[in-house]
C-alpha cells in the first residue's frame, strides 16, 4: 500500500506568464504627465513678433526685455540685419497674456537716457540697461510685425483730448515737443512736424489734453509765445511777460479775441493758423482766396505787398505782388501797364471760408466785372504815402466776359478823384505855359496907344465945336462931355507903355506864368509820392544807356 500510494503523483498547475510588468506603468504615467505639461506650455506660449528699428544700439538677444507699465511682457530672441542693410529686424517672444493686445496700431520704441530742455527721462536704464517699451493699440485687427519708433511718442494712445493741425505763414517755426499754453498753463504739445513741398507750408500735429480741449472753438486764435512782448500804443509802452517756461522754451499760446463770439467746438484735425504775436490775432487768416490782376497805367509807388483791397469801406483782400513784369514787357516802355496781383477772400465777403464759397465768389465777381466793377489805386495815408486798391462800380458796364492773363481774370482800372484833379491842374498849367503872353502884351499896348490918340482927337473936335454952342443946355452938355473925355484920357494915359499900371499888369502876368511853372514839379511829386509834403522826395536819375566800347 505504501508503495502504491507513494507512486501516485499530484498533477501540476499550469498558468500563463504575465508579459507586461506593472513597473512599466511608471514611465507611461510620466510620459503622459510630460505631454500634458508640454501641451500646456505650448498652448500658453506667447506669440513671436518682429520689430523693425533703424539701429540695434542698446539691444542684445536673450537679454533685452520688452515692458509695458514697467512690467516685463516679452524678450528679444534674435537680431538680424535687413536684406537691404537699411536697419535691423528684432525677433521677440511676447508673453501669452498680452497676445490680445498686439493690435496693428501698437507702438514699440527703445527707452534710453534722454536729456533735453523739456526734462530728463530714462535714467533708470543706466542701471538696468535699455529695454523696449510696448504701448498697446486700440485697433481690432491683430498683427505680428511692427515698425519701431525712433523716439517715444509724446501722447499715449487713448489719452482723452483733441488732436488739431497748426500751420504758419511767417518765417518762424516750432519743433516737436514744443508746449502749447493757455494763460500760462501747459495744456498740450506739438507731436510732429511736416513740410508740404507742394504748398511750401509747414504743418504741425498738436494734441490738446482734456478738459482743455473744450476751449478750442472755430474762433480760437493761436500765436507764438516768446515770453516777452512789448507794444507801443497810443497810451504808451505796454510790456507783457509770460511764464518762465515760455521765456526759456517759447511755445504756442491760444485764446479767443476780445469781443469775438465763441464759435462751434472744433472738430478732430481742424486746421488753425499760428500768428507771429498776440497783437496779430485780430486780423483773421483765411484759407481760401481768389486772385486777380489789376493793370496800373501810372506809378505804383506806395502800393506795397499786403496793402488792403477795399470795397465799400470794408477790407475784402490784400495785394499779393507788385513786381511782376510780363514776358516780353519792358518797364522803359511808357505804354506798358504794370500788373498788380491781388487776392479776395470769400470769408471777408460774408461767405463761409470753404471751397464751395470759393466757386460761388469767383462766379459772382466775374459777373460784377461785366457789370462795371473797377479797381482804383487810392491814397490810404497821405502822410505815410500808403496806397490801397479800392473796388467800386464805375457806372453801368457791358464788358461781358473778363479778360485773362496767366489764367487770372483782369479787373479794369478806374481813375482816382485826386488823380483826376492833379491831371486837370497839370493840363491847366500846360495851357497857361502855351499862352503867347509877350504877343498879347504888345497888342494890348498898341490898342492903348490907338485909344489915347482917338481920345485926343475927340477932345480937339469938342473944343473946336464949343463956339457953335450958345445956349446954357448945350454948354452943360459940353461941360459934362468934356469931363468924361478927360477921365477917359486919364485912363488911357494910365495904360500907356510908360505908365505904372501897364508895368504892374505885365509884371502880374509874368508872375502868374512863373508860379504855374513852379507848381508843375510840385504836382508831379504829389502824383508820384503823395507824402512828399512831409517826407522830401528825391527823384532818382534814370540811367543813361551807353554804347558798348569797341
Amino acid at each position: 500500500m505504501s508503495d502504491a500510494n507513494s507512486k501516485q503523483t499530484t498533477p501540476a498547475k499550469i498558468a500563463p506568464l504575465r508579459r507586461i510588468s506593472p513597473l512599466w506603468l511608471i514611465p507611461v504615467v510620466t510620459l503622459m504627465v510630460g505631454a500634458v505639461i508640454l501641451y500646456d506650455n505650448w498652448s500658453k506660449r506667447g506669440p513671436l513678433i518682429t520689430l523693425e528699428f533703424a539701429t540695434a544700439e542698446g539691444l542684445e538677444a536673450g537679454i533685452t526685455k520688452i515692458k509695458t507699465r514697467e512690467v516685463e511682457v516679452g524678450e528679444v530672441e534674435e537680431i538680424q540685419l535687413k536684406p537691404d542693410l537699411n536697419g535691423v529686424i528684432v525677433t521677440a517672444r511676447m508673453h501669452y497674456e498680452v497676445k490680445k493686445l498686439l493690435a496693428e496700431d501698437s507702438r514699440f520704441w527703445v527707452v534710453q537716457p534722454t536729456v533735453s530742455l523739456t526734462g530728463v527721462s530714462g535714467l533708470g536704464t543706466l542701471l538696468t540697461g535699455q529695454y523696449i517699451r510696448f504701448s498697446p493699440g486700440s485697433s481690432t485687427k491683430m498683427a505680428d510685425h511692427f515698425t519701431g519708433l525712433d523716439a517715444p511718442p509724446l501722447t499715449p494712445l487713448r489719452t482723452p483730448g483733441l488732436r488739431i493741425m497748426l500751420t504758419t505763414d511767417g518765417d518762424f517755426s516750432f519743433s516737436k515737443g514744443d508746449q502749447i499754453h493757455y494763460r500760462g498753463i501747459t495744456v498740450g504739445k506739438i507731436e510732429s512736424v511736416d513740410l508740404n513741398f507742394a504748398e511750401n507750408k509747414i504743418y504741425y500735429s498738436a494734441f490738446i489734453q482734456a478738459p482743455y480741449h473744450q476751449l478750442i472753438t472755430a474762433e480760437t486764435r493761436f500765436w507764438k509765445a516768446s515770453g516777452i512782448r512789448a507794444e507801443l500804443t497810443s497810451e504808451g509802452l505796454a510790456v507783457d511777460t509770460g511764464t518762465l517756461d515760455t521765456l526759456i522754451l517759447g511755445g504756442i499760446s491760444f485764446s479767443t479775441p476780445d469781443g469775438q463770439l465763441d464759435g462751434e467746438t472744433a472738430a478732430e484735425q481742424s486746421l488753425f493758423y499760428v500768428y507771429p504775436n498776440r497783437s496779430a490775432i485780430k486780423a483773421k487768416q483765411y484759407l481760401y482766396s481768389i486772385r486777380y490782376w489789376v493793370m496800373v497805367t501810372d506809378s505804383v509807388s506806395g502800393l506795397n505787398v499786403g496793402a488792403a483791397v477795399m470795397h465799400r469801406g470794408v477790407q475784402v483782400g490784400k495785394v499779393v505782388r507788385t513786381d511782376y513784369v510780363p514776358e516780353g514787357g519792358n518797364l522803359l516802355d511808357k505804354n506798358m501797364d504794370i500788373p498788380i496781383m491781388i487776392e479776395i477772400n470769400p470769408g471777408r465777403l460774408g461767405m463761409p471760408d470753404s471751397e464751395e464759397s470759393l466757386k460761388r465768389a469767383t462766379a459772382d465777381i466775374n459777373t460784377w466785372i461785366g457789370q462795371g466793377l473797377t479797381a482804383t489805386i487810392k491814397t490810404q495815408n497821405i502822410l505815410l504815402g500808403q496806397r490801397m486798391v479800392d473796388l467800386n462800380y464805375d457806372g453801368p458796364g457791358n464788358i461781358g466776359e473778363p479778360e485773362y492773363m496767366m489764367d487770372l481774370a483782369i479787373i479794369p482800372t478806374g481813375v482816382d478823384t485826386i488823380e483826376k484833379f492833379t491831371q486837370s491842374i497839370e493840363a491847366f498849367i500846360t495851357k497857361v505855359n502855351r499862352l503867347p503872353l509877350e504877343s498879347i502884351t504888345e497888342k494890348l499896348q498898341t490898342l492903348l496907344d490907338d485909344g489915347s490918340e482917338a481920345v485926343t482927337s475927340f477932345r480937339d473936335l469938342a473944343q473946336s465945336g464949343q463956339a457953335l454952342v450958345d445956349n446954357d443946355r448945350n454948354a452943360a452938355l459940353i461941360e459934362q462931355l468934356t469931363s468924361t473925355l478927360n477921365s477917359v484920357d486919364a485912363l488911357a494915359h494910365s495904360f500907356s507903355s510908360e505908365s505904372q499900371t501897364n508895368a504892374e499888369l505885365v509884371s502880374l502876368l509874368q508872375s502868374m506864368a512863373a508860379l504855374f511853372e513852379e507848381l508843375k514839379p510840385l504836382i508831379n511829386d504829389l502824383k508820384q509820392k503823395p507824402n512828399s509834403l512831409v517826407f522830401p522826395y528825391k527823384q532818382e536819375e534814370e540811367a543813361e544807356p551807353k554804347r558798348k566800347q569797341p
